[in-house]
């Protein structure tokens, strides 16, 4: 639908206005929006962050997996993403959209891990990492069928899509209605810093964030992607799946399902439709705390002066080369900013101090008197 012929309700623009306000993108200065707008464990907050310490002052960027997320992050309701897209075209805004698609066993174990305690086992991550293995698998392969599924590029963006992926350039670009589209490999994700600093003008070097081996259930993860077996007749339903057969080569797919065939096994049953609304009826009542994250990001995104000298340092270390481990968190920003600039006070004070007391004792001159002077400076006397 085109945005500049799209007419929204008084009522509706009053919601969109409220929302762009929450999402701060009424007081940014940057014409360009990027939406990451993409299904959840796909590699997409490694662009956010990516994008967000390089392009902080270019971009306002919007991360985005759907419409109960932007309830719970901002309190936005009654609106779609899609009719935040084009509101904000319609504002004159250069609007960017990027999706991203994981590979579909790889995601699942992504998806079922990012949940794992709270949800699927009623407990926290450090303690689910002491459970017997078998028992984790089981549980997998029971909801296999039925999680990490879905692609915004193909189910969300309203697009006319390329009848192909773009196997030689490795993603692709859609400008449609002024609104520029962009879908993405996880597989591709070293290219990724090639490909956006193409896009958006200007260097872009992408960062490694939020990924299951770095947090509390990495040893149960470690574990299980080594010793997990896919049974024959979920791999087979893999190979069928419409997203993989649009996204992979056919030479990429046949190198997928022999690496896969090669961790299979027999054919194993797993939970029916309605054996699965009953297991979500009851993983929900029993979630003790709410799933969506709200802290893992490398680049939380503010855009205070304490903040912006760490990104331009994390950058500048990026561009050498350099395994970055640090964080921009405002709160911890700060404080470091805070803390480093009364050690610079005190470095300063105390090279004052030490060049009044030479001075005055070259003067005066001997020890005795560099001592008595530093002693009464000091306070000693």
């Amino acid at each position: 639908m085109n945005p500049e012929t799209i007419s929204f309700s008084s009522d509706k623009l009053t919601k969109l206005s409220k929302a762009n306000e929450k999402l701060n993108l009424n007081k940014s200065t940057n014409n360009k929006i990027v939406f990451i707008y993409s299904a959840p464990k796909v590699g997409s907050t490694s662009i956010v962050s990516s994008l967000r310490i390089f392009g902080c002052d270019k971009l306002s960027i919007i991360h985005i997996h759907d419409e109960e997320m932007l309830n719970v992050l901002a309190h936005i309701q009654d609106i779609t993403i899609n009719e935040l897209i084009l509101f904000n075209k319609q504002l004159g805004r250069d609007v960017y959209v990027i999706n991203v698609y994981r590979s579909p066993i790889e995601r699942k174990i992504s998806a079922f891990f990012e949940k794992i305690g709270a949800y699927h086992f009623n407990n926290e991550d450090h303690k689910v990492n002491n459970y017997n293995i078998t028992k984790v698998i089981n549980r997998f392969n029971d909801i296999f069928p039925h999680i990490g599924l879905g692609d915004h590029f193909f189910d969300k963006y309203a697009i006319t899509r390329p009848e192909q992926f773009d196997f030689v350039n490795k993603f692709l670009l859609v400008k449609e209605h002024n609104i520029t589209y962009i879908c993405l490999r996880l597989k591709d994700s070293h290219l990724w810093g090639n490909i956006l600093s193409r896009i958006f003008g200007f260097k872009i070097c992408i960062v490694k964030d939020y990924e299951s081996s770095n947090k509390p259930i990495k040893d149960l993860y470690n574990i299980f992607k080594k010793q997990y077996k896919i049974p024959e007749n979920l791999l087979n339903d893999v190979m069928n799946c419409k997203y993989l057969n649009y996204y992979f080569s056919s030479n990429e797919k046949g190198d997928y399902y022999n690496d896969w065939k090669k961790k299979s096994l027999a054919f194993r049953t797993s939970y029916n439709v309605d054996q699965y609304k009953l297991y979500e009826e009851i993983t929900i009542s029993n979630c003790h705390f709410d799933h969506v994250q709200l802290d893992h990001y490398m680049d939380e995104g503010c855009t205070c002066k304490a903040c912006n000298i760490k990104r331009k340092e994390i950058a500048e270390k990026l561009i050498r080369g350099l395994n970055v481990c640090e964080k921009i968190i405002h709160t911890e920003v700060k404080n470091q900013f805070l803390e480093n600039r009364i050690k610079n006070v005190n470095r300063i004070n105390h090279a004052i101090h030490n060049h009044a007391i030479n001075n005055i004792s070259k003067k005066v001159g001997g020890k005795d008197f560099k001592q008595e002077m530093s002693n009464v400076l000091n306070g000693k006397k």
